[in-house]
């Protein structure tokens, strides 16, 4: 592992064993969040954003699907009727049954992201990043997601069926949100 660190942040691998507090481990820790433009894990995500990460996870492995796509997200952004994104959706004409079980927002297991939902995950904290805000909540999550599907028909024709939603009106008022 020490080799992959030093190999990824180009440094020599004597730096990663260095123990003195001035280049302990803390600081390679601090290396990675610098050279990923994120913290670990998901502290930079409010706890509906997380509670609507963690039903996109469980309604994947649910559905016998081994990774989260935009479907599982928008059925996480919809899952909690309290959500900005969901009262975002829901004003817009998106009406999804979803089933929700005591422990549907709970971490359970951990199915990998698509690369459309990576993106959807890496455009939400672009847009926090440039605002200089800390947090991605869930409009963030569905702005992300609102601009993957503006990219790609299929994507658009697998979440959104035909007349349902305008999504220019759901941009613009994203955009007044966020």
């Amino acid at each position: 592992m020490a080799f992959k660190i030093a190999s990824l942040f180009n440094v020599a691998i004597e730096e990663v064993f260095i123990h003195d507090a001035k280049n302990s481990m803390q600081t390679v820790a601090q290396q990675v969040k610098n050279f990923f433009g994120l913290e670990f894990g998901f502290e930079r995500f409010t706890q509906k954003a997380i509670d609507a990460l963690n039903f996109a996870r469980n309604e994947a492995t649910r559905s016998n699907n081994s990774q989260v796509k935009p479907e599982h997200l928008l059925a996480g952004l919809l899952a909690n009727p309290t959500t900005a994104s969901a009262r975002l959706l829901q004003a817009n004409g998106v009406a999804l049954e979803i089933e929700i079980h005591g422990d549907s927002f709970e971490f359970r297991e951990n199915p990998k992201f698509t690369r459309q939902s990576k993106f959807v995950l890496e455009l939400a904290l672009q847009v926090v990043r440039l605002q200089g805000n800390k947090s991605i909540g869930t409009e963030h999550l569905l702005w992300g997601l609102v601009q993957l599907v503006q990219t790609d028909n299929t994507i658009l024709h697998e979440l959104f069926p035909p007349d349902e939603i305008n999504l220019v009106a759901l941009n613009n008022q994203l955009a007044d949100i966020v």
